[in-house]
């Protein structure tokens, strides 16, 4: 018999947590993390506690408190009871925070299989970012001492090279199934807002699942998510575990209606055009570069977008040189000032960081402010302070982003707006959604014809009902 767990997903948008068992096989569908859970006790200036390792985390809600998954350097700091490995397999859907995040808690020996984009872009999430919780494709053992050479205790951390552990990362590539255990896996790609999404056809013998991960039907991409239908058709499932982000929306979005309305407030701006869009979400970059260029203009991108889009190689639709990468000031500021050597300018910034300063597209805030009718600019909150660098004129700013959906983000819109308004920055809006909208998923449902679904990644499942089959709530 099939055993599914809906362990994180279940009315809450994100937090994909799927346990699957099968004649004594175990892998999980995604490990992400639950915003709407997270933000009922934590903020950014509250956190779980690193050093309450899982503690918090179970306490909370946030983890599921279950034996063999996790791993044994922050079990034992707990005082815990190191545990034998229970999980055969991890599947990743993609590289949203919401569906992959917390693997950082997973064991190190358990293999993680996802399509080569996101392992890249989990890799770039790794190497830039400095979240406590980005330990994905490598991780340094916690909560350990050595012997340093005056034979006193000391710390481990990633310097000591045999106390970091990289992960098992298989890359599953599309027609080619992986056997684990007892069940057969395949992977099928899909049209969502970041490269390399997927869903999974999980072939049994009493039956075939189907998981659609994040879904859409409007994106550049979205014959992916076609012909993922009719490959989940022609498995006749038992099950379709379906993600409902939009079921209660009756609006259809358009990645290209996006592109035209970016084109067109482009051609009427006079002066600087920022652009708030997902920093991972390569199609929505592609059509803000494409919009620019139509307007003859470059795209400016900050410094981790250009890091993803120079580690996507020919997986991005185009490359480093055909955008401009901002430079901005960090540190002591030295990349206005003249006369400083260059190591002393490098140590205003990151390692990862360096490797940009000196290009030939490389650009400052004073370039923007120069010539403010040549350029397009990513930009987002956690930019924002450049505008004093930059005092644009003129300038408006295009929203191309999902709206808040909880208090912490309302907070956020509201402090972004008075940056706009201090600069007299009028806001448009142009953006299309990573997920399919209410009566694209019932229709995509009745096409496949499965004989249960479970739906996830939504806050109403009920109305999965108006689909022509047997609902299954958790």
């Amino acid at each position: 018999m099939v055993q599914i767990s809906i362990l994180g997903g279940k009315d809450e948008i994100g937090g994909n947590k799927i346990h699957v068992e099968h004649k004594g096989t175990k892998i999980l569908l995604d490990f992400g993390m639950g915003f709407g859970q997270n933000s009922r006790y934590y903020s950014e200036f509250l956190q779980p506690r690193r050093c309450s390792a899982l503690t918090d985390f179970f306490e909370m809600g946030l983890l599921p408190d279950i034996k063999g998954i996790y791993r044994t350097d922050y079990l034992e700091h707990m005082g815990r009871i190191a545990e034998e490995k229970d999980l055969d397999a991890v599947f990743l859907t993609h590289a949203h925070a919401d569906h992959a995040q917390y693997i950082h808690f997973l064991r190190f020996d358990i293999p993680i299989f996802c399509t080569k984009e996101t392992k890249i872009i989990l890799q770039c999430l790794e190497e830039t970012g400095r979240n406590s919780l980005s330990d994905y494709i490598t991780a340094c053992e916690a909560f350990k001492f050595y012997r340093n050479s005056k034979k006193e205790l000391s710390r481990v951390d990633r310097r000591k090279k045999k106390y970091v552990h990289e992960r098992d990362f298989q890359i599953m590539e599309q027609g080619k199934k992986v056997k684990v255990g007892r069940l057969e896996v395949e992977m099928v790609p899909v049209d969502h807002s970041l490269p390399g999404a997927c869903g999974f056809i999980i072939y049994t013998d009493e039956g075939n699942l189907v998981y659609t991960g994040d879904i859409r039907f409007h994106g550049l991409n979205q014959e992916l998510s076609r012909k993922f239908v009719q490959k989940a058709k022609s498995v006749n499932p038992k099950f379709l575990i379906c993600e409902g982000t939009r079921i209660d929306s009756s609006e259809v979005d358009s990645e290209e209606g996006v592109r035209g309305e970016i084109t067109r407030l482009i051609s009427e701006s006079r002066g600087l055009v920022l652009v708030e869009h997902p920093i991972r979400d390569i199609d929505r970059m592609k059509s803000i570069f494409e919009s620019a260029r139509e307007n003859h203009r470059d795209f400016v991108v900050p410094l981790k977008a250009a890091y993803l889009i120079e580690a996507l190689g020919d997986l991005c639709p185009f490359c480093i040189e055909d955008v401009k990468i901002l430079v901005p000031r960090k540190s002591w500021g030295l990349i206005y000032k003249e006369g400083y050597e260059q190591n002393l300018v490098n140590n205003d910034y990151e390692p990862w960081e360096r490797n940009y300063i000196y290009r030939s597209n490389s650009i400052t805030c004073k370039e923007l402010k120069q010539n403010p009718l040549n350029y397009v600019v990513s930009m987002s909150l956690w930019e924002i302070n450049h505008l004093i660098d930059i005092q644009p004129q003129n300038a408006i700013w295009i929203k191309s982003s999902c709206e808040p959906f909880c208090e912490e983000m309302e907070l956020d819109e509201d402090r972004k707006q008075n940056w706009l308004d201090r600069f007299e920055i009028l806001k448009h809006s142009a953006h299309a959604s990573g997920h399919a909208s209410g009566c694209e998923i019932i229709e995509m449902i009745n096409e496949i014809k499965p004989e249960n679904v479970i739906p996830v990644h939504t806050e109403k499942p009920d109305l999965f009902k108006q689909a022509d089959a047997k609902i299954i709530i958790y």
